[in-house]
């Protein structure tokens, strides 16, 4: 996971969206945030270029 999160940050990536909260992702540090503020980053994200590969 961690490695996953480095490349697509290399890559322009700002959002990672994990579904579930669990104590494995709280070490790494993933937060949980409600819809709206989802809502909203994603909206940001969609406007940004990245590629994966």
């Amino acid at each position: 996971m961690v490695k996953l999160v480095e490349h697509l940050r290399s890559r322009g990536y700002s959002l990672f969206d994990a579904q579930l909260m669990n104590p494995h992702l709280a070490r790494f540090g993933a937060y949980e945030i409600d819809d709206q503020s989802y809502q909203n980053l994603l909206q940001k994200a969609l406007t940004k270029p990245c590629v994966f590969v």
